[in-house]
């Protein structure tokens, strides 16, 4: 039987968003909620799932995850912390040809 080849963490199976929601399920279980309690305005500090260290620990979990590097600097901060403003920059990390120029 032939082995399936192993996938990498931002395959195409793996969407940004499933990468975002993964990078934060235990911040998210201990506040009782669950993916389907997000939407893209949800804003993980705002509602006190993580303070501003523990969202800064698990950013960089992601970009090791997803092997790149997020553009915090340059980032809106009323969109950093919400879950489609980081979906947004995972897209814009893994796909740079496709993001507009800044």
């Amino acid at each position: 039987m032939a082995r399936e080849p192993a996938r990498h963490p931002h395959s195409e199976t793996a969407s940004a968003r499933t990468m975002v929601v993964e990078a934060f399920e235990p911040a998210l279980e201990r506040a009782s909620l669950s993916a389907a309690d997000l939407d893209d305005r949800f804003n993980v500090i705002d509602a006190g799932v993580v303070d501003s260290i523990e969202f800064l620990d698990l950013v960089a979990g992601l970009e090791q995850r997803a092997g790149v590097q997020l553009d915090l600097f340059d980032a809106d901060p009323d969109v950093l912390t919400t879950i489609g403003g980081l979906v947004s920059l995972l897209e814009d990390a893994l796909h740079p040809s496709a993001s507009p120029d800044r």
